[in-house]
């Protein structure tokens, strides 16, 4: 009788270690599995933004009609796209300057706007240099614009059109409708579509810069002239 009973103590214990062997087995694959499916989610998630890492040249870049300085038909294109309200944009002022002096006849500047939306006050400086260009001043108000970062308010821009001599009834109409909203926020999507993370960013014949890096600019221009 004791030994039927302990047969069947065994056989209990048995089954039991046997139960729990393949609990254990069962939540080490489903863990595993759940493990599996994290690193896949991770992969797809964040290997594809890798691959999206801005190129170093982009081909055909657009000027669209935005404000120019130079040659027209020159070698060299120069398309900057900047914030009114970024210190290095204003930074890189007398260094395109000084490139169009430099290298008078074989470079064509093109600004272009990408205001940043940590910056109150980019956008509509960005539309108050269209409104002054309007009025064939559009490169005294970039001048001033980025002269005055500190204050680019609704007044302020009133008041530096006013200095500059423009129609200030037109200008401040031109602000008020919100005129070149659109020309804009399409500079805004072309830069977006080149990839533009941060100002100032330039193309040099397609060939992408980013900062006010003077020499690295003109390094540039050197390398595709073949000088």
């Amino acid at each position: 009788m004791r030994t039927e009973k302990h047969n069947t103590v065994m056989s209990f214990m048995i089954i039991l270690l046997l139960f729990i062997q393949v609990m254990l087995s069962f939540f080490i694959m489903k863990k595993l599995n759940e493990t599996n499916e994290t690193v896949n989610y991770l992969e797809q998630k964040f290997i594809p933004a890798q691959n999206l890492a801005a190129p170093n040249y982009v081909e055909n870049v657009s000027t669209d009609d935005d404000p120019w300085l130079g040659t027209e038909a020159a070698p060299i294109t120069i398309v900057e796209f900047a914030d009114y309200q970024c210190p290095a944009c204003a930074a890189a002022v007398p260094i395109t300057e000084t490139i169009l002096e430099k290298y008078e006849g074989k470079v064509r500047f093109v600004y272009r706007d990408f205001p940043l939306n940590s910056h109150q006050y980019a956008f509509q400086a960005a539309e108050a240099a269209q409104c002054a260009g309007e009025q064939g001043h559009y490169w005294e108000m970039y001048n001033t614009l980025f002269s005055h970062q500190d204050n680019l308010d609704i007044e302020a821009l009133e008041n530096y059109a006013a200095n500059l001599g423009l129609d200030t009834h037109q200008f401040n109409e031109c602000l008020k409708d919100g005129k070149y909203v659109d020309e804009v926020e399409y500079d805004i999507a072309e830069a977006l579509g080149y990839q533009v993370m941060s100002t100032p960013t330039f193309f040099v014949n397609g060939h992408r810069i980013i900062g006010a890096n003077s020499v690295e600019l003109e390094q540039k221009i050197i390398e595709l002239l073949g000088e």
